[in-house]
């Protein structure tokens, strides 16, 4: 990971913004750079197989659980460690200069964590942002998978903002590796169906600085 990551153009900027503005999501094939691809596929490969994943649960402080029956994967939270990861956060960056830059959303912070899909692992309809916190503005979903097909399952299944819950959604993404989802956090529903096999992925979320009285809380 010592050479100069590739930096999406502006036509590729350009892409996933006007898809923000217009539809609340962009789905790309094939963003993620080769060479990060590989590193990052490698450590989530390694980090499962020492059993440094634990369950995924949902809700947050005092709600937040581990239910099977709404969410089965197991992640492990990003922190910089490794090339792979800094290389990661260095081009994550250069997104959130970019959607500021043309969408004026004031990203500010941004965390992520790999996501393992087991066999049959799925994780319900929902939103990525906190009920009653408006904390994470804009998601994005990498994935990191080998060879993937329609029939390996794990499919993205996307609806539009507003949709009720027995709409159909208007995109089903197989996650193929490479590929990247950016979704508005607060307003887009999406779920995950039935992996037939191992799912490689990470989800990162990127928030805005919150304030009290009007002053910027500082980062940690």
């Amino acid at each position: 990971m010592d050479a100069p990551l590739p930096l999406p153009g502006d036509n590729r900027l350009g892409c996933v913004a006007a898809d923000l503005a217009s539809q609340g999501w962009s789905w790309q094939p094939g963003l993620l750079p080769d060479t990060l691809l590989a590193a990052m596929r490698e450590e989530i490969q390694r980090l499962d197989a020492d059993a440094t994943l634990a369950p995924a649960g949902i809700g947050r402080d005092d709600d937040f659980q581990v239910d099977r029956s709404i969410r089965k994967t197991r992640i492990t939270w990003l922190d910089g460690s490794s090339a792979a990861q800094s290389a990661f956060a260095a081009w994550a960056e250069h997104w959130r200069e970019s959607l500021n830059r043309t969408l004026l959303l004031g990203l500010f912070e941004f965390e992520a964590c790999y996501a393992v899909y087991p066999e049959g692992g799925f994780y319900d309809r929902h939103l990525d942002s906190f009920e009653g916190a408006r904390n994470r503005i804009v998601s994005i979903v990498v994935y990191l998978n080998e060879a993937w097909s329609v029939d390996d399952g794990g499919a993205l299944l996307v609806w539009p903002e507003g949709a009720a819950d027995e709409a159909s959604p208007i995109a089903s993404i197989v996650p193929e590796g490479g590929g990247v989802v950016f979704m508005l956090s607060e307003t887009i529903p999406h779920a995950v169906e039935p992996t037939a096999r191992l799912r490689y992925g990470l989800a990162g979320w990127w928030r805005v600085n919150p304030a009290i009285n009007g002053v910027a809380i500082p980062l940690d």
